[in-house]
């Protein structure tokens, strides 16, 4: 088994609710075995179950760190992108409420393929990066999308030495199939050349 993030060799972690994870010798991420992970019918039925409205305080306090990030970095003239927008893009819907311009793709939800097809000035990925199949490619594909001295916004739980991975809540949800690990973060900042890595305790940001 090889590591969908940095190819190197990974071996057997632990067996939780009959799912096999592994973890990379290198990167010391933890992943999903290839046998297990999850449809793509099955995810978007557990997406569907999301209540991700303007209206769930509990959601937006969720979303305000990243939010603020954006709002401290980016000035209201530069473009975006909210990769895995999801049902309903609150997150994108915030921000235009503060005068950005932000355009979605969620491969569930809204696949506007031409949204794929211009840079962006940054791209924010909320609780999304977890999900990928192959962290590889799709962070490959994210620093294609960013204009020169582009941002990329990501929230997600990392994993490290304080985790008690059996006792993680964060590895319940079955959808959940890739965790980070800071040493996985720094192999993503110098395999595709970004100039910088800011890692926050809510999320990360990736400078191109």
């Amino acid at each position: 088994m090889l590591c969908p993030l940095c190819n190197s060799t990974a071996a057997y972690f632990k067996t939780y609710n009959d799912r096999l994870y592994n973890r990379c010798t290198s990167c010391a991420s933890v992943f999903l075995d290839t046998r297990d992970l999850p449809h793509p019918l099955d995810e978007k039925h557990r997406y569907d179950l999301h209540e991700n409205t303007l209206q769930n305080i509990g959601y937006v306090d969720f979303l305000s760190p990243l939010i603020q990030a954006v709002i401290e970095q980016e000035s209201i003239s530069k473009i975006g992108l909210d990769y895995g927008s999801g049902p309903n893009p609150v997150l994108s819907k915030i921000l235009e409420s503060k005068g950005y311009s932000v355009f979605q793709y969620d491969t569930f939800y809204c696949k506007k393929e031409d949204n794929l097809n211009q840079k962006y000035d940054f791209i924010i990925c909320c609780e999304v990066i977890e999900h990928f199949h192959n962290p590889a490619e799709e962070f490959k594909r994210l620093k294609s999308l960013l204009k020169v001295n582009g941002s990329i916004y990501c929230k997600t739980g990392l994993l490290d030495k304080t985790i008690n991975f059996e006792n993680w809540s964060y590895k319940n949800d079955f959808t959940h199939s890739f965790f980070y690990t800071k040493k996985a973060l720094n192999y993503i900042k110098n395999f595709l050349d970004f100039s910088n890595l800011i890692i926050h305790e809510d999320l990360f940001i990736l400078k191109a």
